[in-house]
């Protein structure tokens, strides 16, 4: 399976190209490479191989700073057992199906490395490969297989969401909860309803933000996820300028959050992300859409200095920093939130993620405007 690229690593190229003084034109045949494809490498059409990736590091002396942006994609450890299984998907076994899980577990730590994007098409390979075993199981494993598979077009949905293709997300969410449903995956089915909800939110419509949250929250789903669907649903209230509601609902979340921690075996793998801090940034946000700004500020910087390592440099920070940034300017902090903005334009630019780029350029021009 080829490597996943850093998103930074078309710009990184261009850069190095550039401060060599080479055209694409000049590069092409130093590297054995074309000019449009070496064109569609800085541009992210393209994805680069080992080995182009180690002729480039020697033609722009690089030290292999392009090489080391190279990932390699999660793979099974028995890979023979696995391409058996994707060539006769009827004779899938439980070991097949814990490397499957092992994959996924790898795959939601690179994410939060690189970013969605980068992720896609190795992503689609997958989501291939558990549809067929869905369609051909049968028998003892089924339930199995559905709840593996869930899990798997959960996060395809995911990735397709913070990538902003929204079709393709609900699409994946609603065959998770097809799937989870079938499995009886409560947690799932919650958190596919939550996830459904969190489309509203990029969307601004409160109404199904708020409805489908609380669909997740009436699932007998564990506390963890309950907390998640809960803080979501507070904020969409304070979307509608709920004040009272939304504080209420913050607190309750803050209470299943506690009961959590308490049993973190009940939890499901895929809220590895969720934490204390990680409910500190959501109270800071909901303050943010009730016009609290300096309230914002504290909460949304405390939840954001409290995440783990593998979490503070994730995409998903993202949106959070954006409206820490945005409070700032509203309290007059102008210079900090310049500086927050720099922090999510290379997180932009770290994974891939378009949206955030396009944010900070028009909240910078805008705050220009108004100097």
């Amino acid at each position: 399976m080829p490597p996943i690229s850093d998103g930074r690593f078309g710009a990184e190229l261009r850069r190095h190209r550039m401060s060599a003084g080479l055209s694409l034109r000049q590069l092409a045949p130093l590297v054995l490479s074309s000019r449009g494809h070496l064109h569609d490498l800085e541009s992210g059409r393209r994805h680069p191989t080992v080995d182009l990736a180690g002729r480039l590091d020697d033609a722009l002396h690089t030290s292999g700073l392009l090489s080391g942006m190279l990932h390699p994609a999660p793979t099974s450890d028995d890979p023979n057992r696995l391409a058996y299984v994707t060539q006769h998907p009827r004779r899938l076994d439980p070991e097949t199906l814990h490397i499957l899980g092992e994959m996924l577990a790898a795959h939601r730590r690179l994410e939060d490395t690189l970013g969605s994007t980068p992720l896609i098409p190795t992503i689609r390979t997958q989501l291939d490969l558990v549809t067929t075993l869905v369609a051909e199981s049968a028998g003892g494993l089924r339930q199995q297989v559905v709840d593996l598979a869930a899990q798997w077009a959960q996060f395809g949905g995911w990735l397709y969401a913070a990538s902003d293709r929204r079709r393709l997300a609900s699409r994946w969410y609603g065959t998770a909860l097809e799937w989870g449903t079938e499995a009886g995956n409560a947690d799932m089915v919650a958190t596919v309803l939550s996830m459904r909800g969190h489309l509203a939110w990029s969307e601004r419509r409160p109404g199904p933000l708020i409805g489908l949250s609380a669909a997740a929250v009436r699932q007998p789903a564990s506390s963890g996820v309950r907390a998640i669907a809960t803080q979501q649903q507070a904020r969409g209230h304070a979307l509608t300028g709920e004040a009272n509601v939304a504080i209420d609902l913050l607190d309750r979340a803050t209470e299943l959050n506690e009961a959590a921690m308490q049993a973190p075996d009940r939890e499901p793998p895929w809220i590895y992300f969720h934490s204390a801090a990680y409910l500190t940034m959501q109270r800071g946000l909901a303050y943010r859409l009730l016009g609290w700004n300096a309230q914002a500020i504290e909460y949304l910087r405390l939840g954001l200095t409290g995440l783990p390592a593998g979490s503070s440099a994730a995409a998903w920070t993202g949106p959070y920093l954006l409206h820490l940034a945005a409070a700032l300017v509203d309290n007059g902090n102008v210079g900090e939130a310049l500086d927050v903005y720099e922090r999510v334009l290379a997180l932009g630019h770290a994974t891939h993620t378009v949206s955030l780029v396009d944010q900070v350029e028009a909240a910078v021009r805008a705050l220009s405007a108004r100097r």
